[in-house]
């Protein structure tokens, strides 16, 4: 009797495969297993997620803990005047490295406007560039990548791209970014050409 009962749940088994491959078929039933296949690593890799929140991110570091969305953000704090921020002297040296880089990257650079806001009490003092770039899109990405790694207080506000038409390998970049300064001035300063 014991063999009867050890068939039923493996003959219940057989039964059921035999009627889902009827009613969906082979590709129904493959689409089923994959879907199976996707839950179970959806399911190890939001453990794996979860562990890594709880862990220290590096020997010697604070804990990281996820911050719940309903807990408030710390209030902005100003930017601190110190040597991390370029001097406004040194307005013509970062127009030419920005403007070599672009070079560097093989970007036509036909037009570029600038302006120097003064410090403020709420943030420091700054340099605005708006810029048109022409060439292909790997070189303006390299370009902008570029801007970002090697200047630390550079922030990218606009960045467009136009195309002439679909065939066109070039593209046309109309970038806008900040640059922070340790301190303000609002004179006018020679752009490089």
């Amino acid at each position: 009797m014991s063999g009867a009962v050890a068939r039923g749940p493996a003959l219940a088994l057989t039964i059921l495969i035999a009627r889902l491959r009827q009613r969906v078929g082979v590709p129904g039933l493959l689409g089923l297993g994959l879907v199976a296949v996707a839950a179970a690593a959806m399911s190890l890799a939001w453990r794996q997620h979860q562990r890594l929140d709880l862990a220290p991110s590096a020997p010697g570091l604070p804990m990281v803990h996820a911050v719940p969305a309903t807990m408030p953000r710390p209030p902005k704090t100003e930017m601190p005047e110190h040597a991390a921020l370029p001097p406004v002297s040194d307005i013509p040296i970062l127009l030419t490295r920005i403007q070599r880089a672009a070079l560097d990257a093989g970007l036509g650079w036909p037009r570029a406007d600038y302006r120097v806001n003064a410090a403020t009490e709420d943030a420091p003092a700054s340099l605005e560039v708006r810029c048109t770039l022409k060439g292909p899109y790997p070189s303006i990405r390299r370009f902008v990548t570029t801007l970002l790694q090697d200047a630390p207080t550079l922030t990218l506000r606009e960045f467009g791209l136009s195309r002439a038409n679909a065939d066109a390998g070039g593209v046309e970049a109309k970038l806008s970014f900040t640059v922070y300064l340790a301190s303000g001035a609002s004179h006018a300063i020679g752009l490089p050409r």
